[in-house]
């Protein structure tokens, strides 16, 4: 043990004597020589020769901002000699050195003591331009004159935004080339990084998009991130071989790189910041923005040349302005929008670093225009993005849980429903067992089928506080489309039900009992809402729809609600009719019948269950007074046919009831189906029938009829035993 603790001493000492030994390896201060440049103004077939016969007429070059050579000689074609001389500092001596030039467009060849060094960029008629790339130069030991001056010589291609780096330097070539490396990097190759960033995240938007379509904002955010990296493209360019090869024309390169995505990035930005919003954009704005991108894109692709590219930039950029200021616009009116104001404040948030980045640009290029900055907006457009990336995952995320609560809702409703009809449900299922098993007992299950589906109905006959009513329920088959139903409360009638499904048979009667138990719960869930009966129905659509799934069946119907009376004893009634035939009115005082056709001056058309149908469901407000009638009945009714193929029609419905209007609902009926007996000359009707009769009478003179409990559920017991062959109804 003290042989370890005394090694671990010891390793401790020799760390630290080795540490303080060693000396940092520290590199001596560059020299500079931007700030002694001549320069001569010539022409593109000028050689070395020629701007050694013209030294004297090289001037001193004053500007040393970053665009000097553009500030003397404008933004046209021109080809400058630039001269500088120095002499090597005694610390540099007997190393080879190199140029570094952190800024110098368009393209350029560079001389040494009258020795050729190398060239970046092509000059006419194929130009390169060497864009935002440092340049290094290295000048081997056999070239430099170690004891005197040395004279560089650089020859340019001037188009553009052009200049020469006041801030070029000379240095050993062990520090200058890693300098020239640290340039290139803050300027073009930190872009490559950006550049996959963008593509990345494109695709991944691009691909929630095409399985979220309500998400608009995602379509546009990934097109936002395809074109970012276009422009993008512009500031690493000189990295790529295809570029520097010159197999892209210059002109067509900066088309399509810096000038058109550029305006795209502005417009599509506006877009976005109106997406994310959720807010609609004014269509005068619409207008104007299009043109704006139409113009700045048309002009761009029909420039022949890039001098034309270069005189329009003053007009792109006053479009570019107007474009930012359309949408700074519509954003401060979503911030003063209560409705939008959280997502307008947001897209601020995101714009802001973009906005600093800009600003930054400004100030520092305003503080010192000699230093070639990177472009801060860039990188802030990198944070934007990030911000955005974050905002939208959030979106994402909220709909999610909203979507999953939801989910777990439905399904905690369908457990409801499911253990409502289960009783039902069980009882078809052993009949479609039995079906299956023995064809033969088929008669006897639809019969059992038929007692399920009657004992969903209410009686027949019933009376209420004010009201008779009496209900004849004639199925077509076994098992009936149709069904109805009450609604009360301590013998107070608060609504009424009448549905017929399209269709026959068992598919017919699994909907009506499917219905019944969503339309029970929307009245009533209504009722106490005090919501209109048109208003129920849709409700009730929208719930059919959803629950039935792909079941074809559809179903007209109506709904009808009793609320207040007034002092004369009249009754308020909602009539509410979806797609059904016209109920039927008659007026003790007028001593007329007529249609119910609705009342409040919509149009109506639609019925319940038809999936991609517009619906508009009439309702009729209206006053029963005592001896007043109200008539419910199915089409069956009226469209039955007598040998010669007659309907028995509403007419003889009306001349009914008001022959009849004294008696009670349930010897109207009765006249009403020997009437129609009579019409088709006991023929088998096509179809179910059901009529309901409900007649206004005086509260005082309301009795109970639970005394009629053993002669209601007699009828059960009378109907299980009927035979098959034989047709019935019960009123």
């Amino acid at each position: 043990m003290k042989n370890k603790r005394n090694f671990f001493y010891l390793t401790l000492l020799a760390l630290n004597f080795l540490i303080c030994s060693c000396k940092p390896n520290m590199a001596p201060p560059k020299f500079e020589i931007g700030n002694d440049f001549y320069y001569w103004e010539t022409t593109a077939d000028s050689n070395l020769g020629d701007a050694m016969k013209n030294m004297r007429n090289f001037k001193k070059l004053e500007d040393l901002s970053e665009n000097n050579l553009m500030n003397i000689f404008g933004r046209d074609r021109h080809f400058v000699w630039i001269r500088a001389e120095f002499e090597i500092p005694k610390e540099f001596k007997n190393q080879p050195l190199g140029l570094v030039i952190p800024h110098l467009r368009f393209a350029e060849q560079v001389y040494c003591n009258n020795v050729f060094i190398s060239q970046y960029g092509n000059f006419p008629p194929h130009e390169i331009s060497t864009l935002y790339k440092a340049h290094f130069f290295s000048f081997p030991l056999n070239i430099l004159n170690q004891d005197g001056k040395n004279m560089v010589l650089i020859k340019v291609f001037s188009m553009g935004d052009s200049g020469i780096s006041s801030h070029a330097f000379i240095w050993p070539t062990r520090y200058a080339y890693p300098a020239f490396e640290n340039i290139n990097f803050v300027h073009t190759r930190i872009y490559m990084l950006f550049f996959g960033i963008m593509l990345f995240t494109g695709i991944l938007y691009m691909v929630l998009y095409a399985n979220l379509k309500d998400f608009k904002e995602f379509r546009i955010f990934s097109t936002l991130n395809f074109v970012t990296l276009f422009f993008l493209v512009y500031f690493f360019a000189t990295e790529i071989p295809a570029y520097n090869e010159g197999m892209i024309p210059h002109l067509i390169f900066s088309k399509f790189t810096l000038c058109i995505p550029g305006y795209l990035i502005i417009y599509l930005s506006t877009r976005f910041a109106s997406a994310y919003c959720g807010s609609k954009t004014y269509l005068p704005i619409r207008i104007i923005r299009t043109a704006i991108i139409s113009v700045q894109v048309a002009l761009t692709l029909f420039a022949t040349s890039y001098d034309f590219l270069l005189k329009i930039s003053m007009l792109m950029m006053t479009l570019v302005m107007i474009q930012i200021a359309l949408g700074i616009f519509e954003l401060v009116m979503n911030i003063l929008n209560e409705k939008t104001r959280t997502n307008a404040l947001q897209v601020f948030l995101g714009y802001t670093p973009f906005l600093a980045g800009i600003t930054l640009d400004i100030a520092l290029r305003i503080h010192d225009n000699t230093i070639a900055y990177p472009y801060f907006m860039i990188f802030g457009w990198q944070a934007a993005i990030a911000i955005f990336i974050g905002l939208l995952a959030r979106r994402f995320g909220i709909m999610y849980q909203s979507n999953l609560r939801l989910s777990n809702h439905l399904i905690e409703e369908v457990e409801i429903r499911t253990q409502d009809l289960k009783d039902a449900n069980d009882a078809l299922q052993l009949l479609n067992d039995q079906l299956e098993s023995d064809k033969q007992r088929s008669d006897i299950d639809l019969e059992m089928a038929s007692v399920v589906q009657r004992k969903f109905l209410p009686r027949p006959n019933k009376n209420f506080k004010g009201w008779e009513i009496a209900t004849c329920y004639s199925p077509q088959s076994k098992v009936s489309g149709d069904f109805y139903d009450y609604y009360s409360y301590n013998d107070i009638l608060n609504g009424l039900t009448l549905f017929d499904v399209s269709g026959h048979g068992l598919s017919a009667s699994l909907v009506t009992m499917l219905s019944k138990n969503i339309i029970s719960r929307m009245f009533q869930t209504g009722f106490r809402k005090q919501e209109s009966v048109d208003n129920i129905l849709n409700k009730i659509n929208n719930m059919i729809l959803f629950e039935k799934g792909d079941i074809e069946n559809y179903m007209t119907g109506i709904l009808c609600r009793f609320d207040g009376i007034d002092s004369q004893g009249r009754c308020k009634v909602e009539v509410g009719n979806a797609g059904h035939p016209y109920p039927l009115k008659y007026s003790i005082s007028k001593d007329e019948v007529y249609e119910l056709k609705g009342n409040d001056g919509k149009q109506h058309y639609g019925a319940i269950g038809m999936r991609g149908i517009t619906t508009s469901f009439a309702r009729t407000d209206l006053m029963m007074a005592k001896g007043d009638l109200l008539v419910f009945y199915t089409d069956g009714l009226t469209e039955a046919t007598n040998p010669e193929q007659e309907q028995f029609g509403i007419e003889n419905i009306k001349r009914i009831i008001k022959e009849n209007h004294d008696k009670s609902p349930s010897e109207i009926i009765g006249s009403i189906m020997e009437a129609l007996d009579d019409f088709t000359d006991y023929e088998n009707v096509d179809d179910d029938i059901t009529v309901i009769i409900a007649k206004r009478t005086d509260e005082k003179d309301f009795v109970s009829d639970e005394e009629h409990d053993e002669d209601y559920f007699g009828q059960y017991e009378e109907l299980e035993a009927v035979d098959d062959d034989e047709d019935d109804f019960i009123y």
